[in-house]
């Protein structure tokens, strides 16, 4: 993080208590950061008090090529540890000795610790043991000018949070039966913290932190994905990591994108327009109702980031209430009140006729929220099964607002969920079921290498 590797570069012999109840993530951070911070001249060293380096290097493959095995220190006290390098120790000036001695003979610039509640627990079993632990190391780091990390488990307030210069706390909870784990920054002397939180994730055997706020994934260029690289003839979700995730949107399909938070409505479109762009390039038809609140003329402007003007020309299709818009081959009118749902359904099958099949139909469902609920239930059954008739893919955009939530949830082919955490945007896949994904922007240049498409990243929490 930002935050942390500011602090340790500015500042000398800045001390680190890192907390976390077990499987949160605090050795994978560790590890991470001891990577980062080891770069030219400057030398870490990891003592464990848990596992020999031997599992170590076994859980975090590669991990010899950046970390030298000297530098990860056994301090497990097992007399069966072939670790070229050991700590041992049977009172509090032997550890400390030892601590001493790796950190001034090898000059190191960061010292990570795990577990501090192993070694506390060894040497200071009162009280005024622990203390006279908790001083000394501190001293150490600080006169040595040598940061130091303290990993332990405890969750509770203790005297060490009052002596170390940052806490950083490391979460693992759930949401609707998938992981989520956050970092909080709960201390952090000397400098300002404009957020407290970050999620993260341990893809790959590293700590990846996401700090892209929805309203930051930007757009730009869409590139084409072909059909014929998708399986099963699906087509494209128009993001490459969601078509290996999902498989893509079946043929005949209702696809449900439920927002759980309207402040997410505006940045969930990055995702959305990716797909109507994709459609569009491959020449099929798009026949989009906007969610209430939305102008089709200002979503043809957000469109002509991803497509061409020629393109949405060609195929797409929106309704508008302006006379004047309806000039724009991309909007047909309607009137300001069509006072029914059946009305305005054969305006789009009239417009639909003209277009280039199979046609992606898009449904913001707020927008029906002024018809009768009986109304929007017949309209609804009636178009989910004759899309099931066909090569088309209905997708319908449900927001918390919407009218007969549960129901349009039972209806739908795909299901995938927006959910905001801190700021950031996520999802994940109730059909088919799927991990959380964090969904950050990802620049891919062209085959000329001068432009530059716009696609989404997307990372899960594991």
């Amino acid at each position: 993080m930002y935050e942390v590797e500011a602090a340790l570069k500015s500042m000398e012999g800045y001390t680190i208590l890192l907390k976390g109840a077990p499987g949160t993530g605090k050795t994978t951070f560790a590890i991470t950061l001891l990577e980062r911070m080891c770069t030219g001249d400057n030398k870490g060293a990891y003592i464990s008090t848990r596992i020999d380096p031997a599992a170590l290097y076994k859980q975090f493959p590669g991990l010899e090529e950046r970390i030298p095995v000297k530098n990860v220190i056994d301090a497990t006290q097992s007399e069966f540890s072939e670790s070229p390098s050991q700590v041992l120790y049977e009172d509090l000036t032997g550890f400390l000795r030892s601590v001493y001695s790796v950190v001034a003979e090898e000059d190191v610039t960061i010292l990570i610790l795990d577990s501090w509640d192993a070694v506390s627990f060894q040497i200071g079993k009162e009280n005024q043991g622990i203390e006279k632990l908790e001083t000394s190391m501190l001293d150490i780091a600080r006169k040595t000018k040598t940061h130091l990390v303290l990993i332990t488990e405890y969750a509770e307030e203790r005297r060490l949070d009052y002596l170390v210069d940052a806490i950083l706390r490391l979460e693992k909870e759930q949401i609707d039966g998938r992981v989520v784990r956050r970092v909080f920054i709960d201390k952090m002397r000397g400098f300002k913290v404009p957020r407290n939180n970050y999620p993260f994730s341990l893809e790959g055997g590293g700590f990846t932190h996401f700090v892209t706020t929805a309203s930051e994934l930007g757009r730009g260029r869409h590139r084409r994905i072909r059909e014929e690289e998708l399986p099963h003839g699906n087509y494209s979700t128009g993001i490459e990591d969601m078509d290996t995730i999902i498989g893509g949107y079946p043929r005949g399909s209702f696809v449900l994108l439920e927002l759980m938070d309207d402040s997410i409505s505006q940045s969930y479109r990055s995702v959305l327009y990716h797909t109507i762009s994709n459609f569009l390039l491959n020449d099929h038809g798009v026949l989009y109702m906007p969610e209430d609140g939305f102008y089709s003329s200002s979503v043809k402007r957000f469109l002509m980031d991803y497509v061409s003007v020629e393109e949405l020309a060609k195929n797409l299709r929106m309704p508008t209430v302006s006379d004047t818009e309806s000039e724009d081959p991309c909007l047909f009118h309607i009137g300001a009140d069509v006072e029914s749902v059946r009305k305005y359904l054969d305006m789009h099958f009239d417009i639909y006729k003209s277009l280039k099949k199979p046609v992606l139909h898009v449904l913001g469902l707020t927008a029906l929220n002024i018809y009768d609920e009986a109304e929007i239930r017949k309209m609804l059954l009636d178009f989910v099964s004759w899309v099931k008739t066909t090569e088309d893919v209905l997708i319908g955009v449900l927001k918390p607002s919407a009218k007969l939530k549960s129901e349009i949830r039972e209806l739908a082919d795909v299901h995938l969920r927006f959910i905001p955490i801190n700021g950031t945007l996520n999802f994940y896949g109730v059909k088919p079921h799927t991990v959380i994904y964090n969904i950050s922007p990802l620049a891919s240049p062209g085959s000329t290498g001068e432009v530059e498409y716009h696609q989404l990243k997307l990372t899960p929490f594991v």
